[in-house]
């Protein structure tokens, strides 16, 4: 995992976004076991448009990730003094926990002052039980600018000696 997934976040604002991404977690935790409507829109202070969890993304593996992150992210708000921005391992919790949410809810969830230009430009999440053929996060015919970014998230099952998962493929130079 990336530990730059996440920004460099401090006091306030890092608190904050702990706080948001427990709260998304929990919301989308109580849908899944049925302790509210899992169509039900989920209004959220500072977001324009309600946030909706999207069913089929909650695999077993993420709704075990989120609640792993959940659990975590309640001792850092236990216990405030412990939440460092530097901190590698909890910006690579948030990180993970944020790609996990962005997944669920098929939008973006920047934070701090972060902006678009910070994140990658295409973001690939890909997940499969079972990989025959070729499964490729992205490919890319061209160069690509040092201004490129890309993100590619894949998870396999099993992959068959048939079978090859492929991250990125680009012909050419990257970068």
């Amino acid at each position: 995992m990336d530990p730059l997934a996440f920004p460099v976040l401090a006091g306030t604002l890092l608190t904050e976004a702990v706080r948001f991404l427990f709260d998304r977690a929990s919301a989308v935790l109580d849908r899944r076991t049925g302790r509210v409507p899992v169509e039900e829109p989920e209004q959220v202070p500072g977001q324009a448009e309600p946030l909706l969890v999207r069913a089929s993304t909650l695999s077993d593996e993420r709704v075990a990730r989120l609640t792993g992150g959940q659990g975590a992210l309640r001792v850092y708000l236990s216990r405030p003094e412990l939440l460092q921005g530097d901190d590698v391992e909890l910006r690579e919790l948030l990180g993970q926990l944020r790609r996990d949410l962005e997944e669920v809810y098929g939008r973006r969830l920047p934070f701090g002052d972060e902006t678009e230009a910070d994140r990658p430009g295409v973001e690939v999440s890909q997940r499969a039980d079972d990989v025959r053929g070729k499964q490729v996060g992205m490919r890319v015919g061209g160069d690509i600018t040092d201004r490129g970014r890309a993100h590619v998230d894949q998870e396999a099952g099993t992959i068959q000696e048939t079978g090859e998962q492929v991250g990125i493929e680009v012909q050419g130079t990257l970068g």
